[in-house]
């Protein structure tokens, strides 16, 4: 199995917001509506700024070798009960969706606000995204869940940092124009 890193994971920058935008504007509007519960391309200005780390979230982004955005994964902190909880929001293009690089950047995220001091997470999930929940799952298999008249709201404690992934670093995933090994996989055409 070839698992050469194809893809880099990084913070993203002021100078990323055209690459974010046409990030968004090539996904899928079931990847949008999945992340955003709504068709958000293109993006308003508003939501652009927002989506490159303007309000103080954290965001990282995923870039292929030419570095294209494959991946977008942001946490936002606030207080809450005397503690901090974050949000966290993430997707992958399509063609690279099922590689494990929503995990990476999940993982990632999680660490970091972890080395921040926040206690919980806050993940709101469509019932019908069958990829984020699996990965809650795995990772969260006993996360306090609320259901609302549209998501599940999963609301896992963090604990100790983990392993600290530096940024930027190389990602060991499938390459999509590899029809062999790691993330040949494809999920049938929704």
């Amino acid at each position: 199995m070839n698992r050469t890193p194809v893809a880099v994971l990084r913070r993203a920058g002021p100078d990323d917001l055209p690459g974010i935008r046409e990030f968004m504007c090539g996904l899928s509007r079931r990847s949008q509506y999945l992340r955003f519960f709504a068709s958000v391309a293109p993006p308003s200005g508003g939501l652009l700024r927002a989506l490159g780390g303007a309000a103080g979230a954290d965001v990282l982004l995923v870039t292929d070798r030419r570095g294209i955005v494959i991946g977008h994964g942001m946490a936002a902190d606030t207080a809450a009960g005397g503690g901090t909880e974050t949000s966290i929001g993430l997707v992958v293009a399509d063609d690279w969706q099922c590689r494990g690089i929503g995990t990476q950047v999940l993982r990632t995220l999680t660490d970091r606000a972890a080395r921040r001091g926040v206690d919980t997470l806050v993940l709101e999930v469509l019932p019908e995204n069958r990829l984020m929940l699996g990965i809650i799952g795995r990772r969260w298999p006993d996360a306090p869940a609320e259901r609302t008249l549209d998501a599940i709201v999963f609301r896992p404690p963090i604990g100790p940092a983990g392993r600290h992934w530096d940024v930027p670093r190389p990602l060991a995933v499938g390459d999509p124009g590899n029809q062999g090994g790691h993330g040949a996989r494809r999920r049938p055409a929704a």
